[in-house]
């Protein structure tokens, strides 16, 4: 196997491992948590503690295809698509509080579609409006639990 074969895979074994260890050190502190004696449904840790365990799995199968296989990954070919996704993705979250979940999420959308190579203008558009639609649907109209809304509006 050429080094440069090996040393990525090693360095994607040891990446897989950190983020094992880090996800399984972040599930143990959930048990520390000092909460009342409500029963484990009702606790305030029983949603990361599933997020947290689904992190775990997903983490495992990770590590044994990185030791498994020995693919070649290519370097990151534009980093300025990188750095302008985590600028808006910044942008967004501080936007949400104040402008709503639905207006800077369908934004957020439009501008990271494209970054992602999604060239299909139709359905851009169409997952922009769709997915925050239904999600505001979904928590605000049926579930009751509201997320942010707009100051233009209480709808969305």
């Amino acid at each position: 196997m050429p080094p440069t074969i090996t040393k990525l895979k090693q360095e994607s074994v040891i990446v897989q491992l950190l983020l094992l260890i880090t996800a399984i050190a972040l599930y143990l502190s959930t048990f520390k948590q000092g909460f009342t004696d409500a029963e484990a449904a009702q606790s305030p840790m029983f949603f990361p503690r599933i997020i947290l365990m689904l992190w775990i799995v997903l983490n495992i199968i990770g590590l044994i295809q990185s030791v498994r296989h020995s693919n070649v990954t290519n370097p990151i070919a534009s980093w300025w698509r990188i750095l302008l996704v985590i600028a808006v993705t910044c942008v967004y979250v501080n936007l949400i509080g104040s402008e709503g979940f639905f207006l800077p999420s369908m934004v957020f959308a439009l501008i990271c579609l494209p970054l992602f190579g999604i060239r299909n203008g139709v359905l851009i558009v169409l997952f922009a409006v769709a997915v925050p639609g239904v999600l505001v649907l979904l928590f605000n109209h049926m579930l009751g639990m509201p997320l942010p809304t707009s100051r233009f509006t209480h709808y969305f």
